[in-house]
């Protein structure tokens, strides 16, 4: 547990690996423990603010389609950790192909949900438009990455990444009302948790370790 807290209050770019199989199966499940008691709590708090009116009412009625994904375990499981953690964590590993990879399919959930407001597991709405804006962004951001590759201290990335991971997850609420767009840091603090938790996986256990912990998580608050 120490090496985990250690970790969210002074990221490295590396860690130690496990010794043994039993260690890897111990920190994994007190991870998931971490994270569920975490997530519970932060999500009690929310509500409860949200109850005493500290904070304005943000939820909203989502369409049928949106309904069917999110109530799938297959997106909720596999398709939504995969996606999400190459988006948004991906490039905490620093090369030009995760950094090219991040950048697109972060612009690409970006600007599905908040710009052309449709599936991102669906290109029959705007795909194209989607896809070369996606591309479009990721080349700029690899054009400056290249330029220079490591001036950004891994800490700053890495806080951003949970930052940027949690915040994008207004879109499941009122976005549109100023008010709950004012108080979207503390609305979406459950993910921002989770992506500082998620993010010490994905150094410690590779891309694959984040997905895992991420789909476990979200099929137990599925």
């Amino acid at each position: 547990m120490k090496e985990i807290f250690q970790f969210i209050w002074n990221p490295t770019e590396t860690l130690a690996k496990d010794q043994a199989i039993w260690q890897t199966i111990w920190r994994v499940l007190l991870l998931i423990v971490i994270c569920i008691v975490l997530k519970v709590l932060s999500l009690v708090g929310v509500e409860v603010l949200r109850m005493m009116s500290l904070i304005p009412q943000y939820t909203r009625d989502l369409d049928e389609g949106t309904k069917v994904i999110r109530g799938n375990l297959l997106y909720a499981v596999v398709l939504f950790p995969i996606m999400e953690e190459l988006a948004f964590r991906l490039y905490l590993v620093r090369n030009k192909v995760n950094v090219f990879v991040s950048a697109f399919l972060m612009t690409y959930m970006i600007a599905t949900n908040f710009i052309f407001q449709t599936s991102s597991f669906s290109l029959a709405e705007y795909g194209l438009a989607r896809i070369s804006l996606s591309l479009i962004v990721a080349g700029a951001v690899l054009l400056i990455y290249q330029k220079s590759p490591l001036t950004i201290k891994f800490s700053t990335l890495f806080y951003c990444s949970a930052l940027i991971f949690g915040l994008v997850h207004i879109y499941n609420h009122d976005y549109t009302n100023p008010s709950v767009l004012l108080f979207a840091p503390l609305i979406c603090l459950p993910q921002i948790i989770s992506g500082l938790f998620w993010g010490y996986a994905r150094i410690k256990y590779g891309i694959l370790g984040g997905i895992l912990l991420h789909g476990i998580m979200n099929g137990i608050f599925a």
